[in-house]
């Protein structure tokens, strides 16, 4: 600012940030972990706003020698709500002394941001104990897999489903380090089987044990003990669920039952939903076959589906070969339990043509098609309402969504349509004519000339129209 005046100098723009700590096997931060100490690697990453940065990918990495492993192998990690991102970092043999630097890198808002702390790798401490059933300090649940912690109902295996799963403890020491040559003990609720009772610790502290599912839909927790020791942890929650599929609950269900037969590509999504005997959704990847008598069902790529939630559609499309009036489309869905048992569940579809469309005195076959009707005597100028039924000669509804118009050719016959303009999608078997209610009014002209003519087009979603067209006689 000229004049002898201040100059307000520019602030500078924020930016994200890293931090890094190094924390060692008793939780606490440190710049030493011994060879035989299992220590975690803290990166805080936050955003320019300085609120932590959550979802975001860490890269940890080593830049002052090749004393420290670094897990998991990918040497990366997510970041949570508050912004941590966590890997277990360790001395990469028992003679890799020295000092080094674990460097973490992330990406934020487009900012490359770098947190580093500078550490020493020591000798592991000695003690006055050798035997490691006596050393062992603690526990630790490593993890399971499958990693989503769930397993299926015995026999519903397959198609990607387990029935057993694995599950990892760790033993240490006092100083959080690994232990070799201790025994674990195994326990789980009834419901599962336990597969290893006890186990032996290996180079890396770890033991192993495996479950598999009973017939019974739990939750299974497995403990581990350390023999002779009240040392004890147990694993995070296996469920145990969604066991093979029953007749019972298997499902069909349609968005459309009566189809345009004349127009190519009119299509209905049939879904199938599958639950087991405990009522869970089926596991993903049961496989579900579609077979029908008419039409197109399926994909090219399969005449199938393969469930995911316990459900999966295919479409029904029109095309060769189309059913005759008063020929249903069966669709079949079916799928396979076990090594041999089948089940399978049918729905039927209508595919008729508007052009085939009249009138008729009932609902039913057997009802009489009409082309004229008589208006009572002594009615003129007064609505008198008729019921008749719109259908094919079988006696099937017009396709649905089908739209319904009247119109009089005189201006001496009123006439109102008196019932929903458009024909409902109807399911319930056997399937009829739709019910149309026309309302005439006649005027005292109308009844001195006797005579008129009403025109009833259906008009299909598709643009196609049929008209029937009634003579109306009144009667004075």
């Amino acid at each position: 600012m000229s004049g002898g005046g201040t100059t307000t100098p520019t602030p500078t723009p924020a930016t994200a940030t890293a931090t890094l700590d190094v924390l060692g096997g008793s939780g606490a931060s440190t710049t030493s972990i011994s060879a035989l100490e299992i220590g975690q690697g803290v990166a805080v990453i936050k955003d320019a706003k300085g609120q932590p940065a959550s979802g975001v990918i860490v890269k940890f990495a080593e830049t002052g020698g090749s004393l420290l492993t670094i897990s998991p192998a990918a040497a990366t990690a997510l970041t949570d709500g508050s912004g941590r991102a966590v890997v277990e970092v360790r001395a990469a043999s028992t003679t890799a002394l020295g000092a080094t630097t674990l460097t973490a890198t992330a990406i934020v808002g487009g900012a490359t941001v770098t947190g580093q702390k500078s550490i020493a790798v020591s000798s592991a401490p000695t003690t006055s104990t050798t035997d490691p059933q006596a050393m062992a300090a603690a526990l630790n649940f490593l993890d399971a897999n499958p990693a989503d912690k769930s397993i299926v109902i015995k026999g519903a295996g397959g198609n990607g489903r387990s029935e057993s799963a694995t599950l990892r403890f760790r033993v240490v020491d006092k100083n959080n380090s690994p232990l070799q040559g201790v025994v674990v003990n195994f326990s789980v609720n009834p419901e599962v089987t336990l597969n290893i009772v006890s186990a032996t610790s290996d180079s890396d502290g770890v033991v192993l044990t495996t479950v598999s599912s009973g017939t019974t839909a739990t939750v299974a927790i497995v403990v581990a003990t350390v023999n002779g020791r009240s040392i004890s942890t147990q694993s995070d929650q296996l469920t145990v669920t969604t066991g093979t599929a029953t007749q019972a609950g298997f499902d069909l269900a349609a968005t459309k039952y009566n189809l345009d037969s004349r127009f190519s590509g009119d299509k209905s999504t049939i879904t199938v939903r599958i639950v087991d005997a405990n009522g869970n959704p089926v596991s993903d990847g049961v496989p579900v076959v579609f077979t029908s008598d008419f039409l197109a069902v399926g994909s090219s790529s399969r005449g199938g589906c393969v469930t995911s939630g316990g459900a999966c559609s295919v479409d029904l499309v029109v095309q060769d070969p189309r059913p005759a009036d008063g020929q249903y489309v069966t669709v079949t869905a079916s799928t396979r339990v076990g090594s041999s048992t089948s089940i399978s569940k049918s729905v039927q579809f209508t595919a008729d043509d508007v052009a085939r469309i009249a009138l008729y005195d009932g609902p039913s076959s057997g009802a009489t098609q009409i082309g004229a009707l008589s208006l009572g005597s002594g009615k003129c100028g007064v609505a008198q309402v008729v019921s008749l039924f719109a259908g094919t000669p079988s006696a099937f509804p017009a396709p649905s969504g089908s739209s319904v118009t009247v119109r009089s050719s005189s201006t001496d016959l009123a006439v109102a349509l008196n019932s929903p303009a458009t024909i409902d999608d109807l399911v319930a078997i056997p399937r009829q004519r739709s019910r149309v209610d026309l309302q005439f009014t006649p005027s005292a002209s109308a009844c001195a000339a006797g005579t008129a003519f009403v025109d009833v087009t259906f008009t299909s979603p598709n643009g196609v129209k049929q008209v029937s067209t009634l003579t109306i006689t009144t009667v004075p």
